[in-house]
C-alpha cells in the first residue's frame, strides 16, 4: 500500500481512506480496468463483423501500455483468484462476459461457424498465450509480431 501511496502522490492514509487493504485496491483496479474494455465495445458496432472481431481481439494484446497494464493487472489478480473464492468468481464472471462478447462477434463474422462458443475459446487461448509471451519476452513480441501471430490464427479458420 506504501509504494501504490507513493506512485500516486498520496499519503497511505489518504490511500486506506478509499482501500482499507491491497485486496480492496486490487479488486478495484481489476474492475476498473474491466471497465474501460467493456466501454470500447460499443464503438465496434460500426465496423464489419471481421474487423470487429479482429479489433476486440488485438484490443485484448498487450500492444500498447494501457494492454500490458490491464495484462499485469489480471495477472496479479489471478494469481489471487487461486486461493480466494471470491476473487476466483470475479475472475471466471469476466472471462465469461469476454468469451460471450468474441462468441458474439464470432457469429457476426462467420455465420457459417459451426460452434462459436467454442471458436471463441480457441481464439481467447491464442490471444492469452501471446499475451503471456510478450509480457515475459516483449522483445520477441513486439506489438507488430503479437497482431501478426493473432492474425495468422484469424486467418487459419
Amino acid at each position: 500500500m506504501r509504494e501504490v501511496a507513493s506512485e500516486a502522490g498520496w499519503t497511505t492514509g489518504t490511500l486506506v481512506h478509499y482501500f482499507r487493504n491491497r485486496r480492496e485496491l486490487l479488486r478495484f483496479t481489476l474492475e476498473a480496468s474491466l471497465e474501460g474494455r467493456r466501454r470500447r465495445r460499443g464503438y465496434r458496432d460500426t465496423h464489419k463483423p471481421i474487423d470487429a472481431l479482429r479489433a476486440t481481439l488485438h484490443d485484448a494484446l498487450p500492444i500498447d501500455d494501457a494492454g500490458r497494464l490491464h495484462w499485469n493487472v489480471t495477472i496479479a489478480f489471478c494469481a489471487q483468484a487461486g486461493g480466494d473464492p471470491e476473487f476466483a468468481a470475479l475472475q471466471r464472471d469476466a472471462y465469461r462476459d469476454f468469451r460471450a462478447n468474441v462468441a458474439d462477434r464470432v457469429r457476426a463474422a462467420w455465420p457459417n461457424a459451426s460452434d462459436p462458443l467454442t471458436e471463441a475459446e480457441r481464439l481467447i487461448a491464442v490471444v492469452d498465450g501471446i499475451a503471456l509471451q510478450a509480457l515475459f519476452d516483449p522483445d520477441s513480441w513486439p506489438a507488430d509480431h503479437q497482431i501478426a501471430a493473432l492474425d495468422t490464427a484469424l486467418a487459419a479458420r
